[in-house]
Order: C-alpha cells, then sequence, then structure tokens
C-alpha cells in the first residue's frame, strides 16, 4: 500500500514538474539598449532584415518590432529598453529562434513569466533557411552569405498549376556589424510536374547545383543542368545548362537573369 502511495506521489510531481515547463514562456528580443534614443536609433537597420525574415518565410506578430522596457515584461531584467520580436512557449520558441539568430546573430531569448493568452509567437515556415559553406568576404569588409531553402507548390482544389519542390537559394550582404544591407534569390534544383488540360503533361527538372565564388571579381556563379521530360514538345528546349552571377556592387545584390549553354531541343518526327 505504501508503495502505491509514493508511486502515485512520484507521478504526481512529475506531472507538476512538466506542468511547470510547459507554462514557461520565452521573450524573444532583436537587440536593445540601457539608453531609450540609442535603442529608438536601432529601428533604421532593421528594413533589410525584415524583408529577409518575411521572404525566408517568418512572419513577426502584428506591431513587432515593439520597443518596450524590460521591467514591463515579467521575467526581463530591468533598465533595458529592447527591442521585442515576440513572446512563444518555451517548446515553441527554439526553431524560431534558430531561424533569427541566422540572419540576425545579434537575437537572442529570455525566459519570462507571462500566461498563455499574452503570449505573441511568430509564425515560422515548414521548412527554415539553412547556411551553406559558401561565403564571399568582399574588399568593402562587407560579407556576403547564402542560404539555402526547401520550396514546394500543389495544384489547387481544382487540379490547376504543377506539383513543383525547388531549392530556393538566398544571397545575402552583410555590413561589417552583422546588419543585413540587401539580398537576391534564385531557383536551384527544380523538379516540376503536372498535366494542363490545354498542353497536355509538364515534367522538368533541374539538378546538379553548384556554386563558384570569386573574391576578385567580388561574384557568386550559380549553375545547374536542366532537361526536360520525353513530352517536350517540337522544337522546345529538351536540356541545357544553365547559370546564374550574382554580384555585389556598392552595397547592392544583383542575380543576372539566366544563361544557356550546351542547350539542346526535342526533334520533330
Amino acid at each position: 500500500m505504501r508503495s502505491c502511495i509514493l508511486v502515485l506521489g512520484l507521478l504526481a510531481l512529475t506531472g507538476a514538474f512538466r506542468a511547470e515547463a510547459e507554462g514557461k514562456s520565452v521573450a524573444l528580443i532583436w537587440k536593445g539598449s540601457k539608453d531609450k534614443a540609442e535603442a529608438e536609433g536601432q529601428l533604421a537597420t532593421w528594413s533589410e532584415l525584415g524583408k529577409l525574415l518575411e521572404k525566408t518565410g517568418l512572419t513577426l506578430p502584428e506591431d513587432h518590432p515593439r520597443l518596450v522596457e524590460s521591467k514591463t515584461v515579467p521575467g526581463l531584467k530591468p533598465g533595458f529598453w529592447v527591442w521585442l520580436l515576440g513572446t512563444c512557449a518555451s517548446d515553441e520558441a527554439a526553431p524560431i529562434l534558430e531561424h533569427l539568430k541566422l540572419l540576425a546573430p545579434g537575437a537572442y531569448s529570455r525566459e519570462v513569466t507571462l500566461p498563455a493568452n499574452k503570449l505573441a509567437c511568430p509564425e515560422g515556415p515548414e521548412a527554415p533557411p539553412r547556411a551553406r559553406d559558401e561565403v564571399l568576404k568582399l574588399r568593402s569588409g562587407e560579407t556576403l552569405r547564402v542560404f539555402t531553402q526547401e520550396e514546394t507548390e500543389s495544384p489547387d482544389e481544382e487540379g490547376r498549376g504543377n506539383t513543383v519542390s525547388r531549392t530556393r537559394f538566398h544571397f545575402v550582404l552583410f555590413s561589417k556589424d552583422g546588419e543585413v544591407l540587401d539580398m537576391a534569390d534564385t531557383e536551384g534544383d527544380v523538379d516540376v510536374s503536372g498535366n494542363d488540360p490545354g498542353t497536355g503533361p509538364t515534367a522538368y527538372r533541374c539538378t546538379n547545383t553548384q556554386l563558384e565564388t570569386s573574391k576578385k571579381t567580388g561574384k557568386v556563379v550559380l549553375t545547374r543542368h536542366c532537361g526536360a521530360s520525353a513530352f517536350a514538345e517540337c522544337g522546345s528546349m529538351r536540356s541545357a545548362d544553365e547559370s546564374v552571377t550574382v554580384a555585389v556592387d556598392n552595397g547592392v545584390v544583383s542575380a543576372s537573369a539566366e544563361e544557356r549553354k550546351n542547350v539542346e531541343y526535342s526533334e520533330c518526327d
């Protein structure tokens, strides 16, 4: 009987610990300062980062980032003004913070005490961006970094559209201080299939995407091989080697139109 009571007591205690852990919350912070005016001035560097977060599928709660005095958020150390990006349950914060820190390395989290109905957590994409090894350090001190992100598309409820899976390449220019200055993006590997009532089956793939960086020219060249299926129309492109050149000029990132080589066309009977 005593052992049964002991087991029940341990189970109750374990449940209480779990409930306490699940009830914890986290504040996601972009940056801040002890001086309010200095913190307000930090917003001038938000614009491009905000665009990049949106482009990579991270949606902030309404009215965020929001400048708050730290003492107004239970759990934060008083004496600071911080840019709040959201507040999340602790078990939901990790992937959001990982996404943020990838593109804004100075972002951080702090445990706070907020009820569930007061939380406002950012929403992340199904497939977050991932950093690649290719890095282009420019003579100006700026750095061009490359991130990839998996994307998918499906036909609508009426069957219109194609089934698409692609790897999106994001080329992001960072300042010496780690601020986002500009960006460009392009496709890498892609797989498209569908059946248009007007034109018939559609299928093509681009594979073997590679990057080559040149510090001398300040450029990154993306190459891939693309090919259509056997359903390719008479005279249409059957296969080709494609390249896109990403360049940085005076703080502006641009991606060229696709250039094709070794083009082959479908034969006509």
